[in-house]
């Protein structure tokens, strides 16, 4: 226990305590075979120098203990050297077998001195102690690894060759042999003691280190299955030592090719020639420094891939370069998806082409380069026309891919330097550097309205739309960004005026004209406070009997300055500016609340425009003028045009709400679209208005004639109302009347009347009927 305490093996857990032991013992082992040689050449030796002595006899007994010594311990020798010794032998037996041998051995030895001094031969006592003291040493050296197997084995031999000494030598002579054997003793079992408490540090720190290494491997083990990134290796030749299995599956490559494998020769496999990211990386594994976060784009089976990779430096216990352990991830998602971000940063998510952010930032590029150096650009304004509907009537689905099918063609019409953008909705913007050409400009626009204007096609389905393109030149048109887009936006508005699907290039007048379309805004917003709206009312007559039937209301402007201005001049510009909700709203309450002091048999007829209709909860806004003036419902009429029915397919049921409130729908400028027989189908009009062109017709051409005898076959035949427009001749009333029209309107019976007319035309009509009466009354015989 002593021996223990000295070399710090009390200190050691049960585990590590046996490792040491059996350690010792396999250490011991080891010197064995080395150690006997040795003891068999030098017992031949003395056989030899004492062969033929008195004391021979016992010397050749002293040889047969000796052999059966080393006998015993080479056969522990074999038995240590079997691979199941560890696991079929006890630490402490085996330690006691070999302090027991040790102890034999030293007793063996011991008695050498002992044996061959009493002949009291010089050479022989010399020789003798020469062999003690180098089996003294070889022998301690040999059991340096453990310490007690020393000391047992040290001890005999000191006492028998003290013995002999004394007894059998001259003192002066074997004094200084044996001074020196207790020196050689002394140091022996210092250094044994200190080479075996060397091997219990070096012990503990291999258990710490391994301890560390297991926990090290369990940490990797569940970092490799848990986490993303994978484990990599190579030693101080940039050779792979190490690769996790999803490194392995990441790179495609089974990991006996990796292992071995040239870190470099890898990422010329995986990475093109000449990246610049690849030979900084390079150049930190060649400077033997950390890299973290490096980004490379990897081919991997003809796909890109993108690899981060993060490296560190490793040294050996001597601290020099022993090559580099790190990680690598595929961030290929996370690059996607912050190329998607980029990308809808700058683009258009549904067609691709640049948003109005970036088109701002390049047309800023444009007026800069215009500063600069004087290169003149153009800008394209682009608005679909009929889009709306498209959208309207077959879904936003077909919406949308009518939008990226649009958009393409757009692209295949201009140049890679062009800049072509979705500004929203079915808005396009275009940039054209190209000097400011105006011919080739009006080409390309051409060449656009052609190409998007022709039909598109969704499965069985064909759809068409058109385009208007307004154009603004730079620096002709101005010279910064609200200026150059305001103008083309001007533009493209004439372009819309004038018939759409073609294209009109800003001129001045037009920036005149939207400053008055802007004072006049301003005006009606006024004009909404101070109430300086008014109702006329166009009588509507029977066509049988010319007898008054109702009257169309007819929104007019009373301005202070510029007097009575027809609806023709504003609500134009009021559905532009959203203001046609609140003048629409008005005009069916004020109606209604006129009608309601009229006869009971008179009718009251409001137009609503497509604009209103949307902007409007029409619905409520009926039901409330209903109630507030107390008019029979069955007494308002409500006209909505075709272009209502075909930019809102989702009009008719809103129809037929009104409809169930009691009042009446009439279909106006009837057989001015192109869907007419159609609208019929899906709502059950009232009445139906026959635009005014048709009756203007009809007094030189017979076709327009026939067409109107057709309307009224239809109105006849489908049981509803048939109201001619604009009528303004005596030879007009009469055909009319004679197809069965049930209404007439026009100049030829009264224009639009205010309230004072109104009252006029009211005492007039009163007094036709009681000349009527009068007329129809007997003569009285005188």
């Amino acid at each position: 226990m002593r021996v223990d305490h000295a070399i710090g093996a009390d200190r050691l857990k049960p585990g590590m305590r046996a490792q040491l032991l059996f350690e010792q013992i396999e250490g011991v082992g080891q010197m064995t075979p080395v150690i006997s040689a040795g003891a068999f050449a030098v017992s031949l030796l003395i056989l030899f120098m004492t062969f033929g002595s008195p004391g021979f006899p016992s010397v050749l007994v002293w040889g047969a203990a000796l052999y059966f010594g080393l006998f015993v311990a080479v056969r522990g020798w074999l038995r240590v050297r079997q691979p199941v010794w560890r696991k079929t032998t006890s630490p402490p037996r085996a330690v006691r077998k070999v302090l027991i041998n040790a102890a034999l051995m030293g007793v063996i030895w011991g008695t050498l001195p002992i044996i061959v001094l009493p002949a009291d031969d010089s050479l022989i006592t010399a020789t003798i102690a020469i062999v003690l003291a180098g089996v003294l040493c070889a022998t301690s050296f040999a059991l340096l690894i453990l310490p007690q197997a020393a000391l047992v084995f040290s001890f005999p031999l000191l006492a028998g060759s003290f013995l002999a000494f004394i007894c059998f030598a001259d003192p002066a002579q074997c004094l200084p042999l044996a001074a020196v054997l207790a020196v050689y003793t002394l140091v022996l079992g210092f250094v044994c003691i200190r080479y075996a408490r060397n091997l219990v540090d070096h012990l503990v720190s291999e258990a710490k280190i391994r301890e560390q290494k297991d926990i090290i491997s369990l940490l990797l083990k569940e970092f490799e299955e848990n986490s993303s990134d994978w484990l990599w290796e190579f030693d101080r030749s940039e050779r792979f030592q190490r690769v996790s299995d999803r490194f392995s599956a990441a790179a495609c490559l089974p990991k006996e090719q990796l292992v071995g494998l040239d870190f470099n020769d890898f990422l010329r496999l995986m990475v093109e020639e000449g990246d610049p990211v690849l030979d900084e990386l390079k150049q930190d594994i060649a400077r033997h420094q950390t890299f973290s976060g490096v980004e490379l784009r990897v081919s991997i089976d003809g796909i890109e891939r993108f690899w981060r990779l993060t490296g560190k430096p490793i040294v050996d216990e001597f601290g020099a370069y022993a090559g580099y352990i790190g990680t690598a991830s595929d961030v290929t998602a996370e690059k996607n998806s912050e190329r998607r971000i980029n990308f809808l940063a700058h683009n258009d998510a549904l067609t691709g082409l640049l948003n109005r952010a970036k088109f701002t930032e390049h047309l800023k590029l444009s007026i800069a380069r215009l500063e600069r150096y004087g290169s003149p650009f153009s800008v394209l304004y682009l608005d679909l026309d009929q889009f709306k509907a498209v959208n309207d009537s077959r879904g936003h689905l077909i919406g949308d891919k009518l939008l990226v099918k649009a958009s393409k063609r757009i692209r295949t019409v201009l140049r890679e330097v062009d800049i072509a953008a979705r500004l929203g909705g079915d808005e396009f913007a275009i940039i054209l550097n190209n000097s400011g050409d105006a011919s080739e400009t009006a080409a390309l626009a051409r060449r656009l309205v052609e190409t998007i204007s022709r039909p598109y096609q969704f499965d069985d389905e064909i759809v068409s739309i058109g385009v208007s393109i307004g154009i603004a030149v730079a620096p002709l048109n101005g010279t910064r960004a609200d200026q150059i887009l305001r103008n083309a936006d001007l533009a493209l508005y004439r372009a819309k005026a004038e018939g759409r699907c073609t294209f009109r290039f800003f001129e001045s007048q037009m920036d005149s004209e939207m400053r008055a379309r802007r004072m006049l805004e301003l005006e009606l917003r006024q004009a909404l406070k101070e109430q300086e709206f008014v109702l006329h009312y166009q009588p509507l007559v029977a066509a049988e009997n010319n007898k008054p039937t109702g009257f169309e209301a007819l929104v007019r402007w009373n301005h202070p300055v510029r007097g009575l201005v027809s609806a023709a001049e504003f609500i134009p510009i009021a559905e532009q500016s959203g203001l046609i909700k609140q003048i629409g709203d008005w005009t069916i309450r004020e109606a209604c609340h006129a009608a309601a002091r009229w006869p009971e048999d008179l009718t009251v007829a409001v137009n609503l425009s497509a604009r209103h209709f949307q902007m409007s909860d029409i619905v409520a806004v009926v039901r409330d003028a209903l109630d507030a003036s107390k008019l029979a419902p069955h007494r308002l009429e409500l006209e909505v045009t075709e272009s209502l029915l075909i930019e809102h397919p989702d009009v008719v049921e809103r129809l037929a709400e009104i409809k169930a409130l009691g009042a009446t729908i009439a279909l106006d400028d009837f057989g001015t679209g192109y869907s007419s027989l159609l609208h019929l189908l899906k709502f059950p009009f009232d009445k139906l208005k026959i635009d005014k062109s048709f009756v203007t017709a009809s007094t030189d051409d017979a076709v327009a004639r026939d067409v109107l005898k057709a309307i009224a076959a239809l109105g006849k035949t489908l049981k509803i109302g048939i109201t001619a427009e604009g009528v303004e001749t005596e030879q007009q009333v009469d055909f009319l009347r004679g197809i069965a029209c049930t209404d007439l309107q026009g100049f030829y019976f009264a224009k639009p009347l205010n309230e004072l007319e109104l009252a006029r035309y009211f005492l007039a009509q009163f007094d036709k009927v009681i000349s009527r009466d009068k007329n129809a009354l007997p003569e009285v015989a005188a």
